[in-house]
């Protein structure tokens, strides 16, 4: 985009539910240190007591995967021993175009003078109300919740020191998730420019299928697959917005074609 203008032509919204495959733990604060207390909560809402899935783990997770496969540079400290890809120049920009064109760039970062709102929103995306009965009437170690014993093994001497980790357990639903791709459009964009870049928010989908949610995945956590998946569009004209309009829906996410998608959204916008 022109250094300082934007303009929205509309928005594409991803909505899905979220099933989970194994357990889900993404972290919460301890209500406080306990004998016998949780070692690892996960996190739910003050008001129902529900685990939710935010929006920022979402969010985040889908960028970090985006940068590992395309090999982007950790150019931006976010606090100590975290960092993250941000364009540092304009070359760095229209190599990673994927990332920044989605995720949006800081202004004055190094050299780069290009200023680029991030095109996506994450809700936060609580439980189905479906699973929320199921879970409600099970007998989980806790509320909506399992406790898994874990246990760190000193190599040398064999002791163990045994933790306990909340999850969400396997089978429980998500939803509805809802993803908003706002279509900014300058900086010699064109509108068909930015509707392709929505491809490389799909991309990053498939990618979470085949990573985890959450934490600790590498021991069999947050494995999760996203089904009754819709597109919806709506365009923005003279400062009205039009009827929210289904574009593509599919069963699961392989289902939904990425380039017929890519060619429907370019048919709806051209209609304008």
């Amino acid at each position: 985009m022109s250094t300082r203008t934007v303009t929205l032509h509309g928005r594409i919204m991803l909505r899905a539910e979220i099933e989970l495959l194994t357990g889900l733990h993404i972290g919460g604060a301890a209500g406080g240190l306990e004998i016998g207390g949780l070692d690892k909560p996960v996190i739910r809402n003050p008001r129902t007591n529900q685990p939710y899935i935010p929006g920022s783990s979402l969010k985040g997770k889908l960028r970090s995967l985006m940068e590992k496969v395309y090999g982007a540079p950790q150019t931006f400290k976010v606090n100590e021993g975290v960092y993250i890809h941000v364009p540092t120049n304009e070359d760095e920009y229209r190599r990673f175009y994927q990332i920044a064109g989605v995720f949006g760039t800081l202004p004055n970062h190094h050299s780069l003078t290009i200023s680029v709102p991030t095109r996506l929103i994450m809700r936060d995306v609580p439980l189905t109300a479906k699973s929320e009965s199921e879970l409600r009437q099970l007998r989980t170690d806790l509320p909506y919740t399992e406790i898994k014993w874990e246990a760190a093994i000193d190599r040398v001497t064999s002791a163990a020191t045994p933790r306990q980790i909340e999850r969400v357990p396997a089978g429980a639903v998500f939803g509805p998730a809802e993803a908003v791709y706002s279509l900014y459009v300058g900086n010699g964009e064109t509108l068909a420019d930015v509707i392709n870049l929505f491809g490389s928010l799909y991309e990053a989908f498939t990618y979470l299928e085949d990573d985890y949610l959450g934490g600790m995945g590498s021991r069999g956590n947050g494995q999760v697959r996203l089904r009754h998946v819709q597109i919806f569009a709506r365009r923005l004209q003279a400062g009205q917005y039009d009827e929210l309009t289904l574009v593509m829906e599919a069963p699961t996410l392989p289902e939904l074609k990425r380039d017929e998608l890519l060619i429907k959204l370019q048919e709806y916008f051209a209609a304008a």
